[in-house]
């Protein structure tokens, strides 16, 4: 088929504009998100200085309980530390515009909040509306509804709004348990918290194997540098006939560490704590595997903390556990730090950890997902 010369130069600069739109769209869809993570960094830090300049002073920001902020109040929260947000994480975002200064910005996230000494984290879907005022994106409405399966537990209270069921989420008692390798006074619950004398070492386990499972529970050391843990997955062969002053052959380890640790471990051995911290890391352990996310430790076996976010003894620590489909995730105090995927084996005994100091467990919650 023959085309005219004019034809043809005509198409190819249709095509040159679509280029140069896509281009441009895409860019203007960076700026925005660029925005919102701006803004959810400040809300998640508390900094009402940085998130000032990226507030419209029209702001409207809807609440899912029917209350609305203006851009006054909303700083005003922020600043009294009246609401904190200790997570914020879009699950997925879209970007939509109309016209040249407006964009809408709707998806899912799951955000952790603690207000009037409740904390809880549930999933929203949301639509945010961002304006582009004197050259920059600022955030003008804020639309959201909660997901109501979602019941997840982070800080220092567990809050469930769903009191049918509680979502499916289980509060584990004494007799969920069975001491593995202790002394008969290793393992003592009192008023709903389960301490441990830390001797022998050893474990306690959950009274059968799990596969997929969400683990919420708060913690605290009793002195200085103490070391426990929490065992995922692990196999039945690894704690059978196993004697005091032993942990399992197998699983993935969750590492419950005070701060104090590292500086002992340096006074005693000469060297530096390279090998791990005390903020959360997540390893396997025998003969379990596991691909741990980065960043690594030196060796390369263990996911090391993302960043720190433990509290040193005596004060109590909240782990949120999600163990799906072989894949290990760890949140300290709200914050996602580490895990691993491809953990093999993926189905095995929950097992909390004694391990030479004194320490305490509460509010130990389980959901078990298919």
């Amino acid at each position: 088929m023959f085309y005219h010369p004019i034809i043809r130069v005509l198409s190819l600069f249709i095509i040159a504009l679509s280029c140069v739109h896509v281009c441009a769209e895409d860019a203007r869809t960076k700026e925005v998100l660029e925005a919102d993570d701006a803004r959810i960094a400040a809300m998640v830090a508390a900094d009402s200085r940085a998130l000032d300049p990226l507030l419209s002073e029209d702001l409207e920001y809807s609440h899912s309980t029917g209350s609305v902020d203006t851009k006054e109040t909303l700083l005003g929260l922020i600043k009294k530390r009246e609401t904190r947000y200790v997570t914020y994480q879009p699950v997925e975002r879209s970007v939509a515009f109309s016209g040249s200064d407006i964009a809408f910005i709707n998806g899912c996230a799951e955000i952790g909040v603690q207000h009037q000494g409740q904390s809880f984290e549930k999933t929203f879907v949301f639509l945010s509306v961002w304006r582009l005022e004197q050259d920059a994106w600022r955030f003008l409405r804020w639309q959201s509804s909660q997901i109501a399966s979602a019941a997840l537990a982070v800080g220092d209270v567990r809050f469930i709004d769903e009191p049918a069921g509680d979502g499916g989420w289980q509060l584990l008692v004494e007799d969920d348990f069975e001491n593995v390798n202790g002394e008969s006074d290793t393992w003592s619950w009192k008023d709903s918290v389960l301490s441990c004398t830390g001797r022998p070492i050893g474990v306690t386990r959950f009274h059968k194997p799990l596969e997929n499972f969400e683990l919420s529970l708060q913690w605290r050391h009793m002195l200085s540098g103490g070391n426990s843990g929490v065992f995922l997955w692990a196999p039945s062969e690894s704690l059978l006939d196993l004697p005091p002053g032993k942990l399992p052959r197998g699983g993935i380890e969750v590492q419950i560490l005070d701060h104090g640790y590292t500086e002992q471990y340096e006074k005693k051995s000469g060297r530096k704590a390279t090998w791990f911290t005390t903020d959360g890391d997540v390893f396997a352990v025998g003969t379990s595997k596991m691909n741990p996310f980065p960043p690594l430790s030196p060796n390369g076996t263990r996911s090391f903390p993302s960043a720190r976010y433990s509290l040193g003894s005596p004060q109590w620590n909240h782990y949120y556990v999600r163990a799906v489909n072989g894949e290990v995730r760890l949140w300290v105090n709200g914050h996602e730090v580490s895990g691993g995927n491809t953990c093999s084996p993926s189905t095995g005994y929950l097992c909390l950890e004694s391990e030479g100091a004194p320490v305490e467990f509460k509010e130990i919650y389980l959901r078990e997902l298919p």
